[in-house]
Formats: structure tokens, C-alpha cells, sequence
């Protein structure tokens, strides 16, 4: 029972906090590290530059960024792009545990849902601006 509060008050402590560091952080340094992070991963699932475990690792970071693009999108109150950021959340974490396990098969398929979810969003939330840069469309 105690062990079970422990975990359960980890989480607390851990969602008050990514709530919190959401509130003060925009979306766009977010987005700056995923695009590198996913970029690498990927090739390093496909051209084995990198190890099974620093894949891992940058699919952890990428968890990681998408629960902070949920919240942040969720203030917002964006509940789409709150869906795609733990669809794509979810699948960054599927792909840390295949990664570990050196399982390819569900690494690509948890690489392609990142994309997708990715995608989707960008296509319904961000517009380029004439100078190249993007804005977030709240729609």
C-alpha cells in the first residue's frame, strides 16, 4: 500500500510540475528539439549510426517533448492537438521499449505514428509565415 502512494505521488509531482514548466514555456523551443530528435532517431534506426540504446534515449526525450506540447496545448485549449501530442507521446514511449529490446518491427511502426501524429497537427495548427519561421494557428 505504501509503495502504491509513493508511485502515485511521484505522478502528482511529476504532472504538477510538467503543468507548471508548460505554463512558462512556448511552444516553439519544444518543437526546435523535437524535429532534431526525431530526425536522429530515425536515422539511426535506419542506417544503425546509433546504438539500440541512445535510440531509447532520444525516443525517451521525445516523450518527454510531446507531454510538454500537450500541456502546452492544452492551455490553449487545443484538445485535438492534446490528443495527437499523447497519441504521439504514447508512441515515443512504445518505441523507447522496443529500442531496448532491439525489436524493429514496432520501432518503425511507433516511428510512423510519431510522424503521422506529427503531421496532422502541423497541418491544422501551424502556418508559415512569409519570412520562413511558423506561427501557431489557434484554431
Amino acid at each position: 500500500m505504501r509503495k502504491a502512494l509513493n508511485i502515485i505521488s511521484i505522478c502528482i509531482v511529476f504532472a504538477v510540475t510538467v503543468s507548471l514548466y508548460a505554463q512558462t514555456k512556448d511552444i516553439y523551443p519544444i518543437m526546435k528539439e523535437v524535429g532534431p530528435t526525431f530526425t536522429g532517431l530515425n536515422r539511426g534506426m535506419t542506417d544503425r549510426s546509433m546504438s539500440a540504446a541512445d535510440v531509447a534515449k532520444d525516443a525517451e526525450k521525445l516523450q518527454k517533448l510531446f507531454v510538454e506540447a500537450g500541456a502546452f496545448m492544452k492551455e490553449k485549449n487545443l484538445e485535438k492537438a492534446v490528443g495527437w501530442a499523447n497519441d504521439a507521446a504514447a508512441a515515443a514511449g512504445d518505441l523507447a521499449k522496443a529500442a531496448k529490446s532491439n525489436e524493429s518491427d514496432p520501432m518503425y511502426a511507433a516511428a510512423k505514428t510519431i510522424q503521422k501524429q506529427c503531421a496532422t497537427c502541423h497541418a491544422a495548427h501551424r502556418e508559415q509565415l512569409p519570412d520562413k519561421s511558423f506561427k501557431l494557428k489557434m484554431q
